[in-house]
């Protein structure tokens, strides 16, 4: 990780570290299957091409559906795949906020030294050059471009939201958005 432009890019002087650590929930042993939108995230996101761009994916519907539980199972299944998995409660600006500043105290983020806003916990993961996933779980009353306000810079890494919102698919190409 290059933490001198972390550290060179942040946005105030003075430590705010009053974030938690975002934890990934845990995937329910009740959850029996979806292996078919399981196996087309796994596909989606383990095709590697010669130029690294990020890629994102939306699962969107119906509150209740298991949008969390797949992405929950996917990531376990993918966590060779991902040495990195950022989970945030997406469900408001608040929670997102307060989760990117979390992740100033992850021991990987530590040696840093992030001053713990949210500004600097993007910019740490943008940073990173391990092949990361960030999962916004329940995004559904943010707008498109709220959302996209709290992707980190650049153009590594693998985003996947969940939402009730179907408006979010303008943030992916139709053919990685799934009801």
């Amino acid at each position: 990780v290059d933490c001198l432009q972390i550290i060179q890019n942040n946005f105030s002087n003075r430590p705010t570290f009053d974030g938690i650590i975002p934890l990934m929930p845990n995937s329910s042993n009740r959850f029996t299957g979806r292996k078919d939108i399981i196996a087309k995230l796994k596909e989606h996101f383990s095709t590697t091409s010669k130029i690294q761009r990020r890629k994102y994916f939306l699962l969107h519907g119906m509150g209740g559906v298991g949008k969390t539980q797949i992405c929950l199972k996917f990531i376990e299944e993918m966590s060779d795949f991902f040495p990195m998995v950022f989970w945030l409660d997406a469900s408001s600006a608040g929670t997102i906020t307060q989760g990117l500043k979390g992740i100033c105290n992850l021991p990987e983020a530590l040696p840093c030294a992030l001053d713990g806003s949210p500004e600097s916990a993007l910019l740490w993961i943008g940073s990173l050059k391990d092949n990361y996933a960030m999962v916004f779980d329940n995004a559904d009353v943010l707008t498109p471009a709220e959302l996209e306000a709290y992707f980190p810079p650049g153009q590594r890494g693998n985003i996947l939201i969940t939402s009730r919102n179907f408006t979010m698919q303008h943030l992916t190409l139709p053919e990685n958005s799934l009801e």
